[in-house]
């Protein structure tokens, strides 16, 4: 993926200011920042959920920003992992994943319930839940049925939006593992985070965001603990300093 010169505003504020960056396949970026910092919005332009009002986009080569291309058919590439799950209450687990590929790329139901299952098992939830209803399931089962919801439509690349912001530590594990091993099997992500060690741990690349620009990038360790950019350690001393955070 490549994103070039990406502008955004609402209004009179401009929320992303020229953002550009390249993505190899395979590779794992995270992106970090304080709130505001135009990361959410950032992800939602390269999936066209919000039209950038300047810049340019391409996936695999295609250029998603050309009004000529069919936008729809070039982001079933995309996998979406949204804070909120995003899930349909009233569809159990199984037939949340299934959605897209009947509705979406229109497959028959019962290859629809075969890939489905492939999907859930291997974001670890088993057969027993299959049938739950989101009400019936944990902030971090809700969120691993959303990772396999993306991850059954055979996406090029994922993006996660602060995956594990509502949900407790203990459930937060359950997700950033999930993620840390659907990145070792050489899936290709965008993962907006706080979570410092995760980033540290799983990207090959980490951005920081600060006033809708991207302010310094390079190798996780060498961001994180000695960055060049006053904003960038003013960042990460409030963050390390509440997250308790040691090299």
């Amino acid at each position: 993926m490549k994103v070039e010169n990406l502008r955004k505003r609402f209004g009179d504020e401009e929320v992303l200011k020229g953002i550009s960056f390249d993505v190899m396949r395979g590779e794992v970026k995270a992106i970090m920042g304080p709130s505001g910092a135009g990361k959410s919005t950032l992800l939602k332009c390269i999936d066209l959920l919000v039209k950038p009002d300047e810049g340019r986009i391409w996936l695999e080569g295609v250029e998603l920003t050309d009004p000529t291309v069919d936008v729809n058919k070039q982001r079933r590439k995309i996998g979406f992992v949204f804070q909120e799950f995003n899930l349909f209450h009233h569809l159990t687990a199984i037939e949340n994943v299934m959605i897209g590929l009947r509705k979406v790329k229109k497959l028959p139901k019962d290859k629809a319930r075969e890939l489905a299952e492939k999907a859930l098992l291997r974001v670890h939830i088993d057969e027993s839940l299959w049938n739950k209803y989101p009400a019936q399931l944990s902030g971090g089962q809700k969120q691993r049925v959303a990772i396999a919801r993306a991850l059954a439509m055979e996406p090029s690349i994922m993006l996660y939006d602060e995956p594990t912001s509502a949900l407790d530590p203990q459930l937060t594990g359950e997700v950033l593992q999930v993620i840390k091993e659907l990145a070792d099997s050489g899936m290709t992500s965008i993962i907006v985070t706080h979570e410092v060690g995760f980033a540290l741990e799983v990207a090959d690349e980490l951005m920081i965001m600060v006033g809708g620009r991207i302010i310094e990038r390079g190798r996780p360790a060498e961001v994180v603990y000695s960055p060049e950019s006053e904003s960038t350690k003013a960042f990460f001393r409030k963050v390390l300093r509440v997250e308790g955070t040691t090299r």
